[in-house]
């Protein structure tokens, strides 16, 4: 029996194949992501304890992260702006830069896009993420 070519049982198996890989990269990918999205939140809350931790102690909020006791995650940058009694930070993971999520207190400084509520995260959607909020 000389054969040329593939037949199409064969063919459709290496399609389901594919599909099946494609779908576990998939998978993996979307919670490679949402991990990142929860270490952003994560150090947020963790700088907002910060801020008011320095508060408590010198009645006005810190104007650097160096002044607080708090490291963001590795593979995470936090933006902080800062006066006497306001303060805006927004964090961005290195996994999705273009993925970010801001929160501020107070009222006499702008807050990073995408802030729109004092005292709550706002997120915005990157690159396979969705927008979220928590607080």
């Amino acid at each position: 029996m000389d054969r040329r070519g593939v037949t199409l049982v064969e063919l459709l198996i290496t399609m389901a194949l594919m599909a099946i890989l494609a779908a576990i990269v998939t998978k993996a990918v979307t919670r490679k992501t949402a991990a990142a999205q929860a270490v952003l939140k994560s150090d947020l809350r963790n700088m907002a304890t910060a801020q008011e931790a320095y508060f408590s102690d010198h009645f006005v909020y810190a104007e650097t992260t160096d002044q607080l006791d708090f490291q963001a995650s590795r593979s995470v940058s936090v933006e902080l702006r800062a006066d006497a009694t306001a303060w805006a930070a927004r964090a961005s993971h290195e996994l999705n830069p273009d993925y970010k999520c801001a929160l501020f207190v107070g009222e006499s400084i702008e807050p990073f896009s995408p802030s729109v509520e004092e005292g709550k995260i706002n997120c915005t959607p990157g690159a396979g993420g969705s927008g979220c909020s928590g607080g």
